[in-house]
């Protein structure tokens, strides 16, 4: 089965297209991603075909309808699909509505995204709008699905989702504990089973990027996860502010006398890394840098997200009674020797010993990276959400029907 997946940003426009046989074996056929196309102007356009290098371009292209053209037809022009009628579904990483399973993108599942945009503004407006452009592109017969990024936290105990809220608020608004990456968290720990040749294991996967979350998993299930109700929560984010006090939060707001709209682009465009650090971006690299050049709130800002995460992973040994695994995921994870260094720096006590040499020479690939006499194994674990958003959406097409969360199990 051919499928399209897109990776949908407020200004970017990412896509595959994957090819999944009845062996459940899938080859990535191309690639094609498009940056700053909600503004007039440059855009920088990236492409591969199958495995080949990817190849940079800068074109003019406005708009997620034009952009979705440029993309499809570039499939065309490099033979990864011949005609649009090819692509036998759509899939998306969808963020957060109501059903919060591997879903049929019908208008009822639509809906419930558009009453849950102001929790996951940045991600599910920008996505209903690519959806339906996408819709209008490919036609009404080419089935489009959302894998929604809560399912994989629905084993998460009730007690543990609930947040000290009105009890009101929980019952009648669903404010709640959802939790998000569930694609990377469900691809990395389906990694460690079949390296480690089971699922009986008490496992934490770290999830860093422009977004970040650290998820515990126990006998091949999520019990807790960092992220909570919305995607401004948990460790510090590249732009959203990640846990935060309540009242701190309405103080600023009646303070600069910002409305509810103002203090939640505030919180969610102008917080986390992007906030602390001062120097306009929410690039790790870039923060990396001017904090070794003597910037000092970039070296904060590093602490202060390296501190965070440490406390997770003691949280999570205590709630899964000890740790077996981790897996470092995400481009940060995935890519920052020092950072991953850092992270688990005098963790021996609970069992956690990284190799240095190991760690710096397989930066960036699937490895163990643990120190002989760790008890804990440690891997790095690149991520491929794809592959899961890929794998759910052709269950759902064959089925004809939507899978709910305790139906979608991910194994390799």
């Amino acid at each position: 089965m051919i499928i399209a997946i897109g990776n949908i940003g407020s200004t970017s426009l990412k896509s595959k297209i994957l090819d999944i046989n009845d062996k459940n074996e899938i080859v990535a056929l191309g690639e094609a991603n498009l940056d700053k196309i909600k503004t007039e102007g440059e855009s920088n356009f990236t492409h591969k075909i199958g495995n080949r290098e990817t190849v940079k371009e800068v074109i003019n292209v406005y708009g997620f309808r034009n952009g979705i053209q440029v993309i499809l037809d570039w499939y065309i022009k490099n033979g990864v699909i011949k005609k649009y009628s090819d692509i036998e579904a759509m899939g998306f990483k969808t963020i957060l509505g109501e059903t919060n399973g591997a879903n049929l993108l019908t208008p009822k599942i639509l809906d419930e995204m558009k009453r849950f945009s102001f929790v996951a503004p940045v991600h599910n407006m920008p996505y209903l709008e690519a959806i339906g452009e996408f819709k209008k592109v490919l036609g009404e017969d080419v089935p489009l699905v959302g894998v929604f990024e809560p399912s994989f936290h629905y084993s998460i105990p009730e007690y543990r989702r609930v947040m000290g809220f009105p009890w009101k608020w929980y019952k009648e608004l669903g404010i709640k504990q959802n939790g998000y990456h569930g694609s990377s968290h469900r691809y990395m720990s389906a990694m460690i089973y079949k390296l480690e040749n089971t699922d009986q294991l008490k496992l934490v996967t770290i999830h860093l990027g422009g977004s970040s979350s650290i998820c515990a998993h126990k006998n091949g299930k999520s019990v807790d996860v960092s992220m909570k109700f919305s995607t401004d929560s948990g460790l510090l984010q590249g732009t959203r502010v990640g846990d935060c006090d309540g009242i701190g939060l309405l103080f600023a707001m009646k303070s600069l006398g910002l409305g509810i709209e103002e203090a939640q682009k505030e919180i969610s465009s102008n917080g986390g890394l992007k906030g602390l650090a001062g120097i306009g971006t929410d690039d790790f690299r870039e923060i990396m840098m001017a904090s070794r050049s003597g910037n000092e709130r970039c070296a904060l800002t590093i602490s202060s997200f390296i501190d965070g995460i440490r406390k997770y992973i003691g949280a999570f040994g205590t709630v899964l009674g000890g740790i077996d695994a981790i897996a470092f995921g995400g481009g940060i994870a995935e890519k920052n020797a020092d950072t991953r260094m850092k992270i688990l720096e005098d963790m021996e006590y609970m069992g956690i010993r990284l190799d240095p040499v190991k760690n710096e020479d397989f930066n960036g690939k699937q490895a163990l990276v643990s120190a002989p006499d760790s008890k804990a194994k440690i891997y790095i674990t690149p991520t491929n959400e794809e592959i899961v958003v890929a794998y759910f959406v052709k269950k759902v097409v064959e089925n004809g029907r939507d899978l709910t969360p305790d139906e979608m199990v991910f194994r390799m």
